[in-house]
């Protein structure tokens, strides 16, 4: 029941892809800003243009060409400002107080102060023969570009720490100087980190639907054998996730109303988030740790259960233990994995500021998806429709819809996904670092790449569906899950062409959901079993089936029948395969050792 409710609270949650560039929106009414870079160096040597400055030398900018262009790298002709003349102004209103002994410095404004334009601003800090001037946010005030004749250095650094980092250097480097160059041409260039996290959710799918659809089919088998008398023997010990088990349904009991009310309640925790970000995060963080290392728990025990094949190995079974909510009764292997579990669930948390983090986010990230895919297996395509197309409503509203209405023109999805202005983050999510080499990478707003374990886990749930289906009704080649993760693919892939074309947060379920749902759709019609794949679980019997073109796979049960057989071998030591009902606890009373 834990899985249940830790699964369905993370299902929804789909950050939009995010690979972009810093904020540079301005007023409807302002010029528009392009990107650059800025470039530090202390030791006051040349600069080797064939060689890239390390990150922490660079800055992200925004010009304005229609007050003053600079040049683009591949020129050379960028001009070279010394760090001592910087001149930080933050105490003056640079609209309205006098400007004096700034003459030759690239002053540092204050814009909090400010109730005129960037330009405005210009003008008056030209007429006082500065160098140039950098705003630490830009103005969004009315202006006309053609009524100013600016030829002084207009910029704003959009990093928060821009201005301590920038006098650091001051400090600790008087002697050194910094230029800035225009990254235009450098904004199309690919980042490899995408392919790493379209190999990790395509790999996550695969496996979560692969094993989704076995479990099912092996629950839909030993049902059909436990029905018509054909079991015989003692029940099954059930491993400790609870799997398994004669009681298990064949999918998630749910209405379409169900799922329309499980949507909104997310909507409002979204919302909840938005406005609560700094006191809900380590909630999440928390509900985060316990639901993945349970998933890592159930993910790697078909393993311990292999391992009561060796013989030889010893079986030590733990004293029980009643924690408020159930019993556990655990063998040794069965605790080492659980400690295992939660202490790379700790570890995350309490090193989850480092560089390396994400690789252990990534790994209990995928681990808890494989998991989910496994344990919430929808009854039918009509389910799978209502749910996608909910959230694909849901995807596009929070990401593109709100920014209509909301202060600032932000993005409840998006300022959730970036943590607003903590130094904290929401963890459902597959992170992998920039990879780009390119100097302009300092101008993302986050140092990763990110994709939402909703962007995963919602077409995840379609492809379980259809591998399941695939396996009632006996296709040897898996016609509808081959689609369906064909289209996923494509689906990811158009995301992130969009991504780089629109320079803009995308929510990836706008093109996963119609990516793989509509050929599903028209596949099924096409072969004339969308009738029986629509009702799906609720087509109660084989002659209703049959009226779908739908029939049981004679080998599948055959197989099935002939794997049960075995776990009745080897002195009550279950053989262990990659289905559930092929994993049990052993036969503890036989194996222990006194």
């Amino acid at each position: 029941m834990l899985s249940y409710l830790l699964s369905c609270f993370f299902l929804v949650y789909s950050i939009p892809i995010y690979i972009v560039k810093a904020d540079s929106s301005t007023d409807s009414t302002a010029t528009s800003s392009e990107y650059g870079i800025l470039v530090v160096r202390e030791d006051g040597k040349e600069d080797d243009m064939e060689t890239a400055p390390d990150t922490d030398h660079l800055f992200c900018l925004l010009y304005y060409p229609a007050l003053h262009n600079i040049s683009k790298r591949s020129n050379g002709d960028m001009k070279r400002y010394p760090l001592s003349s910087l001149l930080d102004v933050s105490e003056i209103n640079t609209c309205e107080d006098d400007l004096e002994n700034m003459e030759d410095k690239m002053v540092y404004i204050n814009t909090a102060l400010s109730n005129c334009s960037i330009a405005e601003q210009a003008k008056r800090l030209q007429a006082s023969n500065v160098a140039g001037m950098i705003s630490d946010r830009i103005l969004k005030a009315k202006y006309n570009a053609s009524d100013f004749n600016i030829s002084i250095e207009v910029m704003t650094l959009v990093e928060r720490d821009a201005r301590k980092r920038m006098f650091a250097y001051q400090k600790s480097s008087p002697d050194g100087y910094f230029y800035m160059y225009s990254s235009v041409d450098e904004e199309g260039e690919f980042d490899m980190s995408l392919v790493v996290i379209l190999l990790m959710a395509v790999t996550t799918v695969m496996l979560g639907s692969l094993w989704s659809g076995y479990v099912k089919q092996n629950l839909r088998m030993r049902k059909e054998r436990h029905s018509s008398g054909r079991i015989n023997g003692e029940e099954d010990i059930l491993p400790q996730d609870g799997s398994g088990g004669q009681e298990e349904e064949l999918s998630v009991p749910v209405s379409p109303i169900l799922v329309i009310f499980f949507v909104l309640c997310m909507c409002s925790m979204l919302v909840l988030l938005y406005f609560f970000f700094n006191q809900l995060v380590y909630v999440i963080m928390a509900m985060f740790c316990i639901a993945s290392s349970l998933a890592m728990y159930s993910c790697f025990e078909p393993l311990v259960m292999a391992s009561y094949q060796i013989s030889w190995l010893p079986v030590l079974k733990m004293p029980r233990c009643n924690i408020y909510l159930c019993i556990v009764q655990l063998e040794l292997r069965q605790l080492l994995l659980l400690l295992a579990s939660v202490g790379t669930a700790a570890t995350w948390f309490v090193f989850r500021k480092t560089s390396w983090s994400w690789i252990v986010q990534d790994l209990l990230g995928i681990m808890f998806s494989i998991n989910m895919l496994k344990v919430l297996r929808l009854p039918s395509l009509k389910i799978c429709t209502i749910l996608l197309s909910a959230l694909f409503f849901y995807d596009i509203f929070f990401v593109f819809i709100t920014p209509l209405f909301m202060e600032g023109g932000k993005s409840v999805m998006v300022e959730v996904a970036t943590g607003h202005s903590s130094d904290e983050q929401l963890p459902m999510v597959l992170k992998v670092p920039h990879l780009s080499t390119s100097p302009s990478r300092v101008c993302y707003v986050n140092n990763y790449s990110l994709l939402g374990f909703g962007d995963i886990l919602v077409p995840g749930l379609l492809l379980s569906y259809a591998h399941s289906y695939d396996l009632l009704t006996g296709n040897k080649c898996k016609l509808y899950w081959c689609i369906t993760n064909l289209a996923y693919i494509l689906g990811l892939v158009a995301t992130f062409i969009s991504l780089f074309l629109m320079n803009s947060a995308q929510p990836a379920l706008l093109y996963l959901v119609p990516f793989t749902l509509i050929p599903t759709i028209v596949v099924a019609g096409l072969r004339g079993e969308l009738s029986a794949m629509w009702e799906g679980d609720g087509v109660k019997d084989k002659e209703d089936i049959g009226n779908g073109n739908v029939s049981y796979d004679s080998e599948v049960e055959n197989d099935i029948v002939k794997e049960d057989e075995l776990t009745t071998e080897s002195n009550g030591i279950p053989e262990s395969g990659f289905n559930d009902s092929m994993i049990t606890t052993p036969d503890k009373e036989k194996l222990v050792i006194d």
